[in-house]
């Protein structure tokens, strides 16, 4: 009479149903610095799904900068909601259609872009003397991110 084998190996596909724990969130992005029109265009495909924060800055600004650093410290350490960031470096000429699609008429300026239209924007007060308004910049963020 034939007894069944019995094996402590598991099969292949009985650990691969079972559950994994939790949910691994993706981080946000912050994509490298827009320059001509087609790195505009591919930025907005990458970020297609996911709401994105245009950063409208020149280059050796300060007040461009103070925006810059603090955009990029609450995006990627403070916040637990998902939104996308890019800079669009506007002294450089090819930057100069991107600046009137997406109606940025002063410099610093953040657009929240969903599906490549622009829904919010946020002007920082004068930035020259003052420091960054950091709690108001992170609810503009969270209230123009996903959950």
């Amino acid at each position: 009479m034939l007894r069944p084998v019995y094996s402590s190996k598991r099969l292949y596909w009985s650990w691969l149903t079972k559950s994994r724990g939790p949910a691994i969130r993706q981080p946000n992005q912050i994509f490298l610095s827009i320059r001509n029109e087609n790195e505009l265009t591919n930025t907005l495909i990458a970020s297609s799904k996911t709401p994105l924060i245009m950063n409208f800055t020149m280059r050796n600004n300060t007040a461009c900068d103070k925006l810059t650093g603090a955009l990029n410290r609450i995006v990627m350490f403070e916040t637990e909601k998902k939104v996308n960031v890019v800079d669009v470096e506007t002294d450089w000429p090819e930057t100069k259609e991107a600046v009137l699609r997406f109606r940025a008429n002063n410099i610093p300026m953040l657009v929240a872009v969903r599906k490549s239209f622009p829904v919010d924007y946020y002007v920082p007060k004068d930035l020259t003397h003052d420091e960054v308004d950091w709690y108001g910049l992170k609810e503009w963020i969270e209230k123009n991110a996903d959950p």
